[in-house]
């Protein structure tokens, strides 16, 4: 079965379970997952939230400061020949 199938198939608590093995490092069972299996996890559930679940609940997902009230210097602009 390929990864695609596997994802579109995949249910909400099926979803949680993996993400609670990847952030422990273990099956529930207590073995280890391998680097590839972590790896496999990992592209499963970034998968899997991008078709169902909200942006801002998504593995990765980093809110964009309001630049208005960013301190100065805190994010680098671009000038207008594109430089930092």
């Amino acid at each position: 079965m390929d990864l695609q199938l596997l994802i579109e198939r995949m249910d909400v608590s099926t979803y949680q379970s993996l993400r609670d093995s990847l952030e422990r490092g273990k099956w529930p069972d207590g073995q280890l997952l391998s680097a590839e299996q972590k790896a496999l996890v990992m592209e499963a559930l970034i998968r899997w939230g991008h078709q169902h679940l909200p942006e801002d609940q998504r593995i990765g997902y980093l809110p964009q400061p309001d630049c208005s009230s960013a301190p100065a210097g805190l994010i680098p602009m671009k000038d207008e020949n594109g430089q930092l």
